[in-house]
């Protein structure tokens, strides 16, 4: 079987470029990885009005069309995205990895995984809607004691320079299709963050065992792929 290769999706604010400290380490150790914009976020041009949920679903649907053993990563809200995506296209996938993220189940949608694993208060305090109601306007010197902490001064203020708005309709649209059944059969795992300020790390075990997924721990906050990309690539390849 060839080897797989890594599809990083990035959470809400973020971009593709979350994710190149990591890729930089899995591409030292000859391991190919790849990542994407989700629509209107990162470098993506995408209109507010057509940066739904399934639209970014769709994207990482196609990219996926150039091989046949992905591995996918879906950091946060991008692990809603990567489930979904592995529900339409689960013939390319080898295996499914939530990076501090949300594990659904079939059928699920957005508002079932996050009253389970709730945005903490002093994260929703750090965002509120713009104008057109289209998407969350976020307020990066407030939110980098929440996505940040535990990142390299440098890299954090850099982080706090390149997230966007995020598209407001996938937290209310997302929804997960297929069966139980077909969710089964695809092999996944939970990285939690030990020290997540974001996301309660105990929601998201919760989460992932309902699911019948397992978890292993990374003493980490919400971005870990920043924080600590080395031991993020351990885990992902299983090394010890």
């Amino acid at each position: 079987m060839a080897a797989s290769r890594f599809l990083f999706v990035h959470g809400a604010w973020h971009g593709a470029w979350s994710f190149d400290l990591l890729r930089l380490e899995l591409e030292r150790r000859r391991v190919a990885c790849d990542a994407i914009d989700l629509p209107a976020l990162g470098d993506d041009t995408t209109a507010l009005p057509e940066a739904g949920f399934d639209a970014g679903v769709t994207r990482i649907v196609e990219r996926m069309e150039s091989w046949r053993n992905w591995t996918l990563v879906g950091h946060s809200l991008g692990g809603l995205y990567a489930t979904e995506a592995a529900v339409r296209a689960s013939a390319r996938v080898r295996q499914l990895v939530y990076l501090a993220a949300w594990v659904p189940k079939a059928g699920d949608d957005a508002r079932t995984v996050m009253a389970a694993a709730p945005v903490r208060d002093g994260m929703r305090a750090c965002w509120r809607k713009d104008a057109s109601g289209l998407a969350l306007e976020l307020d990066a010197a407030k939110a980098a004691a929440f996505f940040w902490h535990d990142v390299a001064p440098g890299i954090a203020a850099a982080a706090a320079t390149r997230v966007r708005p995020q598209p407001a309709e996938p937290f209310e649209a997302a929804k997960i299709g297929g069966t139980e059944e077909l969710l089964k059969k695809l092999p996944r795992r939970l990285l939690v963050a030990e020290h997540d300020r974001v996301l309660p790390p105990e929601g998201l075990v919760e989460l992932a065992t309902r699911a019948g997924v397992a978890h292993e721990a990374l003493p980490t906050g919400h971005c870990p792929m920043l924080s600590a990309p080395k031991q993020v690539a351990d885990l992902l390849l299983g090394v010890k």
